[in-house]
């Protein structure tokens, strides 16, 4: 009898760490993969003191997908790419900007042929670099006195 008993909390024992473990790797998983992908722009924003006044920012963007492949990175302003990388889940790109509205940065997948289910051209993740206008008005007559 005592056997018995010995047994059957051993087998409690080794469903309950089964069980742990497993909620801890689902925890990890979903973690990595709720996260992703991502487009990173920073800064968010370029700060013009006055309306139709160009902004000039240097910005860096920065981003992770879960599947290497071969993504490229556009921008509002041009029509062709600004780069490209191959065989990459993760990369960086720097420029200076003079900008006149807001500009949006979109990566897009050109196929990979690993078949991971994405479309060649798909968009992957953007990002938009707003323009803010801090508008200073000119002192009145009477707070100029």
């Amino acid at each position: 009898m005592y056997s018995n008993q010995v047994v059957i909390l051993n087998s409690i024992k080794y469903v309950f760490i089964v069980f742990i473990l497993s909620l801890l790797s689902m925890e990890v998983y979903s973690n990595e993969t709720s996260s992703l992908p991502k487009l990173t722009l920073t800064p968010s924003q370029c700060v013009s003191l006055h309306q139709d006044q160009q902004c000039f920012v240097t910005v860096d963007i920065s981003w992770q997908v879960s599947h290497a492949g071969k993504y490229c990175l556009y921008s509002s302003l041009q029509k062709n790419e600004l780069t490209c990388w191959i065989m990459k889940k993760s990369a960086r790109f720097k420029q200076e900007l003079v900008i006149e509205k807001d500009v949006t940065f979109t990566l897009k997948s050109m196929g990979d042929g690993i078949g991971n289910g994405i479309e060649n051209g798909e968009m992957i993740a953007s990002a938009v670099l707003e323009l803010s206008l801090i508008h200073i008005s000119e002192p009145t007559r009477q707070e100029a006195i």
